[in-house]
Protein backbone atom coordinates (compact mmCIF):
# COMPACT_ATOMS: atom_id res chain seq x y z
CA UNK A 1 0.00 0.00 0.00
CA UNK A 2 1.07 3.36 -1.40
CA UNK A 3 1.71 5.82 1.58
CA UNK A 4 0.07 8.79 0.79
CA UNK A 5 1.67 12.47 1.56
CA UNK A 6 2.08 13.87 4.99
CA UNK A 7 0.46 17.33 3.81
CA UNK A 8 -3.01 15.91 2.57
CA UNK A 9 -5.62 15.55 4.61
CA UNK A 10 -5.74 12.13 4.92
CA UNK A 11 -3.18 11.51 6.86
CA UNK A 12 -4.06 13.98 10.01
CA UNK A 13 -6.75 13.87 12.85
CA UNK A 14 -7.21 17.53 12.49
CA UNK A 15 -10.88 18.64 12.15
CA UNK A 16 -12.06 19.07 8.75
CA UNK A 17 -13.50 22.31 9.63
CA UNK A 18 -9.22 23.60 10.24
CA UNK A 19 -8.26 21.82 7.47
CA UNK A 20 -8.46 24.08 4.81
CA UNK A 21 -6.84 26.98 6.66
CA UNK A 22 -3.82 24.08 6.53
CA UNK A 23 -3.70 23.34 3.24
CA UNK A 24 -4.77 19.80 4.39
CA UNK A 25 -7.12 19.01 1.75
CA UNK A 26 -7.62 15.66 0.58
CA UNK A 27 -5.68 14.60 -2.32
CA UNK A 28 -6.51 16.33 -5.55
CA UNK A 29 -8.15 14.89 -8.68
CA UNK A 30 -5.19 13.82 -10.86
CA UNK A 31 -5.13 15.74 -14.15
CA UNK A 32 -5.15 13.05 -17.37
CA UNK A 33 -4.31 14.56 -20.25
CA UNK A 34 -1.70 13.69 -23.60
CA UNK A 35 1.26 15.71 -23.98
CA UNK A 36 -0.15 17.05 -27.54
CA UNK A 37 -3.03 18.50 -25.36
CA UNK A 38 -0.54 19.75 -23.23
CA UNK A 39 1.24 21.58 -25.60
CA UNK A 40 -2.42 22.98 -27.18
CA UNK A 41 -3.21 24.43 -24.14
CA UNK A 42 0.17 26.14 -23.89
CA UNK A 43 -1.18 27.66 -26.81
CA UNK A 44 -4.61 28.83 -25.62
CA UNK A 45 -2.02 30.49 -23.11
CA UNK A 46 0.25 32.86 -25.21
CA UNK A 47 -2.88 33.21 -28.27
CA UNK A 48 -5.21 34.77 -24.96
CA UNK A 49 -2.50 36.43 -22.89
CA UNK A 50 -0.31 37.77 -25.86
CA UNK A 51 -2.47 38.24 -28.49
CA UNK A 52 -5.91 37.82 -28.45
CA UNK A 53 -6.19 40.61 -25.22
CA UNK A 54 -3.82 43.35 -26.75
CA UNK A 55 -5.70 42.90 -29.76
CA UNK A 56 -9.19 43.46 -28.19
CA UNK A 57 -7.71 46.24 -26.11
CA UNK A 58 -6.21 48.14 -29.33
CA UNK A 59 -9.66 47.48 -31.07
CA UNK A 60 -11.41 48.83 -28.45
CA UNK A 61 -9.12 52.09 -28.05
CA UNK A 62 -9.48 52.40 -31.98
CA UNK A 63 -12.99 52.65 -32.30
CA UNK A 64 -13.68 54.77 -29.18
CA UNK A 65 -15.64 51.84 -26.91
CA UNK A 66 -12.46 51.43 -24.27
CA UNK A 67 -13.28 54.64 -22.06
CA UNK A 68 -17.30 53.70 -22.03
CA UNK A 69 -18.73 51.98 -18.75
CA UNK A 70 -20.37 49.15 -20.26
CA UNK A 71 -17.01 48.06 -22.18
CA UNK A 72 -15.38 46.35 -19.09
CA UNK A 73 -18.44 44.11 -18.41
CA UNK A 74 -18.30 43.44 -21.95
CA UNK A 75 -14.67 42.81 -22.32
CA UNK A 76 -14.60 40.13 -19.71
CA UNK A 77 -17.16 38.65 -20.53
CA UNK A 78 -15.54 38.11 -24.64
CA UNK A 79 -12.13 36.83 -23.09
CA UNK A 80 -13.99 34.58 -20.73
CA UNK A 81 -15.90 32.79 -23.72
CA UNK A 82 -12.67 32.58 -25.94
CA UNK A 83 -10.68 30.88 -23.66
CA UNK A 84 -13.66 28.45 -22.78
CA UNK A 85 -14.01 27.71 -26.37
CA UNK A 86 -10.17 27.37 -27.04
CA UNK A 87 -9.46 25.12 -24.15
CA UNK A 88 -12.65 22.52 -25.34
CA UNK A 89 -12.23 23.26 -28.91
CA UNK A 90 -8.71 23.35 -29.56
CA UNK A 91 -6.88 21.88 -26.22
CA UNK A 92 -9.83 19.26 -26.16
CA UNK A 93 -10.16 19.57 -22.29
CA UNK A 94 -12.99 19.91 -19.80
CA UNK A 95 -12.65 22.92 -17.95
CA UNK A 96 -13.67 20.46 -14.87
CA UNK A 97 -10.29 18.85 -15.42
CA UNK A 98 -8.42 21.84 -14.84
CA UNK A 99 -10.23 22.74 -11.61
CA UNK A 100 -13.50 24.46 -12.18
CA UNK A 101 -15.68 21.29 -10.81
CA UNK A 102 -19.26 21.36 -10.00
CA UNK A 103 -20.34 21.83 -6.00
CA UNK A 104 -21.35 18.45 -5.79
CA UNK A 105 -17.96 16.99 -6.83
CA UNK A 106 -16.30 19.39 -4.09
CA UNK A 107 -14.66 17.82 -0.88
CA UNK A 108 -16.57 18.21 2.37
CA UNK A 109 -13.09 20.30 3.11
CA UNK A 110 -13.12 22.14 0.57
CA UNK A 111 -17.17 23.17 1.03
CA UNK A 112 -16.06 24.24 5.00
CA UNK A 113 -12.81 26.22 3.75
CA UNK A 114 -15.12 28.20 0.96
CA UNK A 115 -17.85 28.47 3.47
CA UNK A 116 -15.31 30.23 5.85
CA UNK A 117 -12.83 32.59 4.06
CA UNK A 118 -15.54 34.19 1.64
CA UNK A 119 -17.26 35.55 4.24
CA UNK A 120 -14.06 36.58 6.27
CA UNK A 121 -12.66 37.91 3.11
CA UNK A 122 -15.13 40.01 2.61
CA UNK A 123 -15.35 41.32 6.33
CA UNK A 124 -11.90 42.29 5.93
CA UNK A 125 -12.30 44.09 3.22
CA UNK A 126 -15.14 45.97 4.02
CA UNK A 127 -13.49 47.60 6.87
CA UNK A 128 -10.70 48.81 4.81
CA UNK A 129 -12.68 50.22 2.40
CA UNK A 130 -15.90 50.80 4.86
CA UNK A 131 -15.25 54.94 3.73
CA UNK A 132 -15.63 53.91 0.18
CA UNK A 133 -18.75 51.95 1.12
CA UNK A 134 -20.66 53.96 2.65
CA UNK A 135 -19.91 56.86 0.11
CA UNK A 136 -21.09 53.92 -2.99
CA UNK A 137 -24.49 52.81 -0.90
CA UNK A 138 -25.49 56.64 -1.58
CA UNK A 139 -24.60 56.75 -5.16
CA UNK A 140 -27.91 56.91 -7.62
CA UNK A 141 -26.44 54.57 -10.19
CA UNK A 142 -25.09 51.75 -7.70
CA UNK A 143 -27.42 49.06 -9.93
CA UNK A 144 -24.79 49.76 -12.71
CA UNK A 145 -21.69 50.17 -10.54
CA UNK A 146 -22.33 46.89 -9.30
CA UNK A 147 -23.22 45.32 -12.42
CA UNK A 148 -20.88 47.22 -14.96
CA UNK A 149 -17.95 47.68 -12.17
CA UNK A 150 -17.81 45.29 -9.84
CA UNK A 151 -18.81 41.74 -10.53
CA UNK A 152 -17.12 41.85 -13.68
CA UNK A 153 -14.05 42.72 -11.56
CA UNK A 154 -14.70 39.72 -9.76
CA UNK A 155 -14.90 37.75 -13.25
CA UNK A 156 -11.84 39.26 -14.02
CA UNK A 157 -9.92 38.25 -11.28
CA UNK A 158 -11.24 34.43 -11.93
CA UNK A 159 -10.47 34.67 -15.43
CA UNK A 160 -6.73 35.01 -14.53
CA UNK A 161 -6.79 32.64 -12.21
CA UNK A 162 -8.20 30.00 -14.96
CA UNK A 163 -5.62 31.31 -17.33
CA UNK A 164 -2.65 31.53 -15.62
CA UNK A 165 -3.00 28.53 -12.87
CA UNK A 166 -6.06 26.55 -13.83
CA UNK A 167 -4.28 26.12 -17.62
CA UNK A 168 -0.33 27.57 -17.28
CA UNK A 169 0.24 26.18 -13.42
CA UNK A 170 -1.21 22.98 -14.72
CA UNK A 171 0.63 22.29 -18.06
CA UNK A 172 4.06 23.75 -16.27
CA UNK A 173 3.47 21.26 -13.13
CA UNK A 174 2.45 18.15 -15.24
CA UNK A 175 5.99 18.73 -17.43
CA UNK A 176 8.38 20.00 -14.80
CA UNK A 177 6.73 18.91 -10.87
CA UNK A 178 5.06 21.22 -8.48
CA UNK A 179 8.09 22.95 -7.32
CA UNK A 180 9.44 24.30 -10.82
CA UNK A 181 6.09 25.02 -12.53
CA UNK A 182 4.81 26.55 -9.53
CA UNK A 183 7.36 29.17 -9.64
CA UNK A 184 7.50 29.68 -13.59
CA UNK A 185 4.10 30.20 -13.98
CA UNK A 186 3.76 32.65 -10.97
CA UNK A 187 6.80 34.20 -12.02
CA UNK A 188 5.42 34.37 -15.07
CA UNK A 189 1.94 35.69 -13.20
CA UNK A 190 4.28 38.68 -11.84
CA UNK A 191 6.45 39.92 -14.26
CA UNK A 192 4.42 38.90 -17.40
CA UNK A 193 2.29 40.79 -19.53
CA UNK A 194 -0.47 40.84 -17.37
CA UNK A 195 0.97 43.31 -15.01
CA UNK A 196 3.78 44.68 -16.79
CA UNK A 197 2.02 48.00 -16.50
CA UNK A 198 3.82 48.52 -13.48
CA UNK A 199 7.02 49.53 -14.89
CA UNK A 200 5.83 52.30 -16.43
CA UNK A 201 4.32 53.42 -13.38
CA UNK A 202 7.74 53.02 -11.42
CA UNK A 203 9.61 54.84 -14.23
CA UNK A 204 8.25 57.76 -12.30
CA UNK A 205 8.05 56.59 -9.27
CA UNK A 206 10.66 53.52 -8.54
CA UNK A 207 9.82 52.55 -5.13
CA UNK A 208 6.60 51.24 -6.94
CA UNK A 209 8.43 48.52 -7.61
CA UNK A 210 8.08 46.84 -4.27
CA UNK A 211 4.63 45.86 -5.80
CA UNK A 212 5.78 42.91 -7.50
CA UNK A 213 6.49 41.32 -3.83
CA UNK A 214 3.14 41.73 -3.28
CA UNK A 215 1.66 40.25 -6.53
CA UNK A 216 3.87 37.35 -5.95
CA UNK A 217 3.49 36.35 -2.71
CA UNK A 218 -0.24 36.65 -3.35
CA UNK A 219 0.33 34.98 -6.48
CA UNK A 220 2.36 31.77 -4.57
CA UNK A 221 -0.89 31.64 -1.79
CA UNK A 222 -3.22 30.87 -4.79
CA UNK A 223 -0.72 28.85 -6.72
CA UNK A 224 0.34 26.74 -3.34
CA UNK A 225 -3.52 26.64 -2.40
CA UNK A 226 -4.59 25.16 -5.55
CA UNK A 227 -2.02 22.87 -5.91
CA UNK A 228 -2.72 21.32 -2.42
CA UNK A 229 -6.83 21.35 -3.52
CA UNK A 230 -7.10 21.09 -6.73
CA UNK A 231 -9.88 23.29 -6.46
CA UNK A 232 -10.11 26.65 -9.12
CA UNK A 233 -13.25 27.81 -7.69
CA UNK A 234 -11.59 29.10 -4.47
CA UNK A 235 -8.86 30.97 -6.03
CA UNK A 236 -10.65 32.33 -8.69
CA UNK A 237 -13.05 33.98 -6.32
CA UNK A 238 -10.54 34.74 -3.72
CA UNK A 239 -8.98 36.59 -6.32
CA UNK A 240 -12.28 37.87 -7.92
CA UNK A 241 -12.70 39.48 -4.40
CA UNK A 242 -9.60 40.92 -4.15
CA UNK A 243 -10.11 42.92 -7.29
CA UNK A 244 -13.72 43.83 -7.06
CA UNK A 245 -12.35 46.01 -3.95
CA UNK A 246 -8.99 47.06 -4.58
CA UNK A 247 -9.39 47.76 -8.33
CA UNK A 248 -13.07 48.72 -8.68
CA UNK A 249 -13.32 50.55 -5.66
CA UNK A 250 -10.42 52.72 -6.36
CA UNK A 251 -11.43 53.18 -9.93
CA UNK A 252 -14.75 54.52 -8.91
CA UNK A 253 -13.00 56.59 -6.31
Amino acid sequence: MVKKPVFYSENTKISPFWRGHLFLFDTPRSVNYSPQQGNRLLWVFILMEFFIRPLILFVSRRVGISHHHWWLACNIAILVFLSYFLVRILAGIKVSRLGLYPWGNWSKIEKLYFAQIIPITIFIFSIINFTSLRALSGRPDLFEIVFLTLIPQVIWGAYQEFLYRGILQTELVRRWGAFRGILASNLVFTFGSLHAYHFLIAEKNPAHLWIFVAIFGIGLFFSVLFRRSGNLWLIGILHGLGDMFIDGLSGLS
